[in-house]
């Protein structure tokens, strides 16, 4: 799921309105990988297998909806210096 919600989330940060930094990003992918299923694999199989259900409409858009509210969370409390 990391992989996943690093790729969404390289696609839609440009789209959000919240600082880009690195602590920011980090913050937002804990935020959403700590609202999401977990899904634990240890195969190449199991790892595709993975992929292949998140690709299906709900998945992504529960994803979507992870990432806009941890954005939202994030954008509105930083938890870096603003200066």
């Amino acid at each position: 799921m990391e992989t996943i919600v690093r790729q969404q989330l390289a696609e839609l940060l440009p789209q959000m309105e919240v600082c880009p930094c690195e602590k920011c990003q980090l913050d937002i992918q804990a935020l959403v990988l700590n609202s999401l299923p977990s899904h634990y694999v240890v195969t190449e199989k199991g790892e595709m297998m993975t992929s292949i259900d998140q690709t299906l409409p709900q998945n992504q858009a529960d994803l979507y909806a992870a990432i806009t509210k941890a954005c939202v969370l994030v954008g509105s409390n930083p938890q870096h210096d603003l200066n």
